[in-house]
């Protein structure tokens, strides 16, 4: 098959063009001023013909044409796909079945190929992470973050930010959304969640008390779930049946989210989680009385597995004690007992089959007899947070990790805070890099032969049982820059490097059943220096300077 190289046409917009330098003279303000203007590119222009004239006669350039379209129809994969198969003969066709048929595993057999992808894993993760001036900028601490992909699309959502709390006075959000049976819930709350609660809690004076605080809290979530919830049924009780408008609302009920969400007070120093789901957030508080982090629980998962939900629904419908699974620990089917849309264990059946059948929707739980089974509201914790400079040597700051459960299915909270601790002491080891920690350098990252199983996992063919690991601090790997992709490393085998390269390599959807959708974020809660940051050049412009995170 021979290709053709093909060129996207520009546009060459007209320019109004001054002719020469202007000279002013202002009688009245003194000596006289000159103001430059651009005149005409003389030269540029002379080489820009010439270059003309040669792409003439030595390019090939060409129209758009219908081959165009096929190409762009694969969209991502444009540079693998070989739709176009037009071949003239049989050696044409013995060269393309020799020579263009790939072997997508050759390459992951080089054990070069594994640390190139070692190296750009925090591409991989979809890691940002901000400096301590960024933070002082955006007056919010210095905040760690990524978001690994495992479905496509990713179900995982985050946001973040500094917004009004109780008496209009700056507070800081964090939140992560882990949608499941699809994206549409996790993606309405990135929207709404932090700017509702924000709304909510500013019109409450500052000196509010705990309680109204978290009432606050717990009514935007659950005004927040009905309004999805009743966008929804209007739609469906009103549209005809397969209109898009309804399709459209409908979709934040038909998928569900959980919501893992903190809100700081920095005058204070205190610290509200609500979680409703199974993500989870936890700190690592100093102990100086053992030189090292603990852990202190933020947020309790949950699922089935978890008591005090169990006994909650087991009230709510003292009827129906099959509807959690002791073994699975799932509701009805369902991994957790609270959370965002799933309106098949809200609704009704009738009301279920009827948008089944109009719309396109899941069909109702089997032994529903009482919804709704699921709720949003969330469960509150209330710290104070430690904060100290960084350089005081009798005391540290909190750090926070919070997570969707892709993480904490393959590490406990312990060991994620010993992850993040051996993180900061590299960290300092490095004088504020690790890449330049004496113990990294002196043992960097091997990549040996991909042949040889790591240990520390287990799997049994005979009983099904697939690849199963936990990430233990003896195969910690600390390599990254930005937290969050360290302990998002590890939990995906950290020095196991045939298990982590296996991990990466699983295509959507299977990617699933090797490691979830994984959004971490780390906030470190060390006070930073309210110096007055200089202010930007002008230069930057109108829509200000792109954020290095």
């Amino acid at each position: 098959m021979q290709s053709r190289a093909a060129y996207s046409q520009s546009t060459i917009r007209n320019r109004s063009l001054q002719d020469a330098p202007i000279t002013q003279k202002d009688h009245q303000n003194g000596p006289e001023k000159t103001i430059l203007r651009s005149a005409f590119p003389k030269k540029t222009f002379a080489f820009l013909v010439l270059l003309t004239g040669l792409a003439y006669y030595f390019v090939d350039v060409r129209d758009l044409d219908w081959t165009d379209d096929v190409m762009n129809s694969f969209e991502q994969d444009q540079n693998q796909a070989t739709p176009l198969q037009f071949f003239a003969n049989k050696e044409e066709l013995d060269h393309f079945l020799q020579h263009h048929i790939p072997d997508p595993s050759q390459p992951l057999k080089n054990p070069q190929v594994a640390q190139f992808f070692s190296e750009h894993f925090d591409k991989l993760a979809g890691g940002w992470k901000m400096t301590e001036k960024d933070a002082v900028e955006e007056n919010i601490p210095v905040t760690h973050g990524c978001r690994f992909k495992s479905n496509e699309p990713c179900e995982d959502y985050f946001s973040f930010g500094t917004s009004p709390g109780p008496g209009s006075q700056p507070w800081n959000y964090w939140s992560i959304m882990d949608g499941h049976a699809g994206r549409h819930t996790a993606f309405y709350l990135q929207w709404t969640l932090i700017p509702s609660l924000s709304s909510a809690l500013l019109t409450l004076p500052s000196y509010s008390s705990p309680f109204e605080i978290e009432s606050t809290i717990k009514n935007t979530f659950l005004r927040i779930d009905k309004q999805i919830l009743d966008s929804a049924r209007t739609a469906a009780n009103w549209f005809p049946a397969a209109n898009a408008a309804a399709i459209a609302a409908l979709t934040p009920a038909f998928s569900g989210s959980c919501a893992l969400l903190a809100a700081f007070d920095p005058e204070n120093s205190t610290l509200r989680v609500a979680c409703t789901g199974d993500s989870r957030a936890v700190l690592g508080r100093w102990d100086a009385s053992t030189q090292s982090y603990t852990t202190v629980a933020l947020s309790e998962d949950q699922t089935g597995f978890n008591e005090a939900e169990v006994k909650r629904l087991a009230e709510a419908h003292p009827d129906e004690p099959e509807i959690v699974d002791p073994k699975s620990g799932r509701l009805m089917g369902i991994a957790v007992t609270r959370a965002f849309g799933d309106h098949r264990w809200k609704w009704d059946n009738e009301f279920i089959k009827t948008v089944q059948a109009k719309f396109w929707g899941s069909s109702p739980r089997p032994n529903s007899k009482t919804p709704p089974y699921m709720t949003a509201e969330p469960e509150i914790t209330e710290t104070q947070i430690v904060r100290v400079e960084k350089d005081d040597v009798r005391q540290k700051s909190d750090f926070m990790i919070m997570a969707s459960d892709g993480l904490w299915d393959r590490i406990s909270s312990e060991h994620a805070v010993e992850c993040v601790e051996r993180w900061l002491e590299a960290k300092e080891r490095g004088n504020g890099e690790v890449r330049n920690d004496p113990k990294l350098q002196a043992n960097p990252a091997q990549f040996g032969n991909p042949m040889i199983e790591d240990p520390g996992f287990t799997y049994n063919a005979e009983t099904g049982e697939q690849v199963d690991w936990k990430a233990t601090p003896e195969y910690f790997a600390i390599e990254d820059e930005n937290a969050a992709v360290c302990l998002a490393r590890n939990a995906m085998g950290g020095t196991r490097r045939g298990l982590f390269m296996g991990v990466l390599s699983v295509p959507p959807p299977m990617g699933r059943y090797a490691v979830d959708d994984t959004t971490i974020m780390v906030v470190f809660f060390d006070k930073l220096e309210k110096e007055k940051v200089a202010k930007q050049a002008a230069s930057r412009g109108a829509m200000g300077e792109k954020k290095s995170w």
